[in-house]
């Protein structure tokens, strides 16, 4: 068996609203975690991604089957190959990985299109395989039908990470992995168990579905159902824990809350000028603002829609925080001058 192409996943850029959504999104009824779990995806068979740099396309057009059966108890042909174009940025060669983020970004914004509008054949060369003359309007308008209603950052705890599991079917989630995937052969006695990689040889994104014990889950690699398992490994969750960069899931999101997020600025376009003191008790777009800027800077965990513009007790701690480390004397329940003067020469307004 050949070497797959290696190098598909690339790590999404930090983005404080995903904190927000994780928080805010309505809590799931509490469970108990059997010993151990499947989510069954046999329905749906295995992608052959094998010869395309398109892992993060391919293991999220896995959940959106998923998500769609789960939702219509029909199984559609969705095409990794409408994502992986669409989900194309300027600072990606042509031959280069795409971001999870902004893969599950477009599934919510244009859908999936399916293969019947865009075929999914991975043996073409890339440049063909990425030719954005495909995303005809017939395939836009057939993705439209398929948009999912939201997506949200997964936590990669053992406990978090099969939480979402359960409640959610499966998990997207990039690995750092080596050549230990495919040699010295595909046959699931030289693969299962996955081995840590010796060398890291690039990202790959793959479907986290269920965990066998106290220890190992299983995930479905889009390479081929010729690997392993028909497709399937398990995976010793302590030693992979390392290893793993990030984890997204299919969810449903009140609109409001959609809303809302919508309205907020991308980290990199966020510019704001302080010029009234704040205190512990405030209520105002000010206070907003204040905990956008320090969310964004790593101060404030994220907070919960419902709390932001509120100046509590976890702003508070933040304010402090900043404060010490740009050696202010803290005062955590005010934002007064020197404090101001800080935030708006790391916010500062462009003329």
């Amino acid at each position: 068996m050949n070497s797959p192409v290696i190098g598909g996943a690339l790590r999404s850029a930090a983005d404080y609203r995903d904190g927000i959504a994780a928080v805010s999104a309505p809590a799931p009824a509490p469970t108990t975690l059997p010993a151990s779990y499947q989510t069954d995806l046999s329905p749906f068979g295995v992608y052959n991604q094998v010869q395309e740099p398109a892992c993060v396309s391919h293991s999220w057009g896995e959940r959106i089957k998923e998500w769609w059966f789960n939702k219509t108890g029909e199984v559609v042909d969705f095409s990794p190959r409408f994502l992986d174009i669409l989900s194309a940025e300027p600072d990606i060669p042509l031959d280069g990985g795409r971001r999870p983020r902004t893969v599950a970004k477009i599934s919510a914004t244009f859908g999936c299109a399916t293969t019947a509008t865009v075929p999914n054949d991975t043996t073409l060369p890339i440049a063909q395989y990425r030719d954005p003359s495909v995303i005809t309007a017939a395939a836009k308008a057939d993705a439209l039908k398929y948009r999912i209603p939201g997506y949200l950052a997964a936590p990669l705890d053992l406990v978090g990470l099969r939480t979402y599991t359960y409640l959610y079917g499966s998990v997207s989630v990039l690995m750092q992995i080596g050549a230990e995937w495919y040699t010295p052969s595909w046959a699931d006695k030289d693969i299962d168990p996955l081995r840590i990689p010796l060398n890291i040889i690039g990202g790959h994104q793959t479907l986290t579905k269920g965990w066998v014990d106290f220890d190992k889950n299983t995930l479905r690699n889009s390479w081929s159902d010729q690997w392993a398992n028909k497709g399937e490994a398990n995976y010793s969750w302590s030693a992979w824990r390392p290893y793993m960069l990030e984890g997204w899931t299919i969810a449903e999101l009140p609109e409001d809350l959609k809303t809302f997020l919508a309205n907020l600025p991308a980290p990199s376009s966020f510019h704001y000028q302080w010029n009234h003191n704040l205190a512990y008790g405030d209520d105002n777009d000010d206070v907003k603002w204040l905990q956008v800027a320090l969310i964004i800077l790593g101060f404030l965990p994220p907070i919960p829609a419902d709390e932001i513009g509120i100046f509590g007790s976890k702003t508070a701690a933040a304010v402090g925080k900043y404060q010490v480390s740009k050696g202010i004397f803290p005062a955590p329940e005010s934002v007064g001058p020197q404090t101001r003067a800080k935030l708006n020469a790391e916010f500062t307004i462009s003329n």
